[in-house]
């Protein structure tokens, strides 16, 4: 993306849509939604590594690669405590990465661009 305007733009469109992309997680962990899960996590996965957050993307390859390795009929969820720690550790992942996303944009505007 050689243009910033280009690359400002996208950053902050994931931005705005990173609390969506968690929370639809949630939901289909809650509901037991595989194919909504698959989705949800692959859709955090790609758009985090377009973004250049390759932490956010390599939880969410992870978790992918976990439930994808099992049969969708019966989809063996894991237990209340690990979604509970898996949800804490990618909501706390989204903000750290949130947060350093808007120091990049405003470093590349020179401090210009609102919070």
């Amino acid at each position: 993306m050689g243009d910033p305007e280009v690359l400002c733009g996208f950053i902050r469109r994931y931005e705005k849509m990173l609390d969506q992309r968690v929370e639809r997680l949630h939901h289909a962990l809650n509901t037991q939604d595989h194919e909504d899960w698959m989705d949800a996590v692959l859709s955090l996965k790609t758009s985090s590594a377009m973004a250049g957050a390759a932490a956010l993307s390599q939880l969410a390859a992870e978790l992918q690669d976990h439930l994808a390795k099992r049969p969708p009929d019966p989809v063996r969820w894991p237990v209340t405590d690990c979604l509970d720690s898996v949800m804490a550790k990618l909501r706390h992942l989204a903000k750290e990465t949130a947060r350093q996303l808007q120091l990049f944009l405003d470093r590349l505007s020179g401090g210009s661009q609102p919070a």
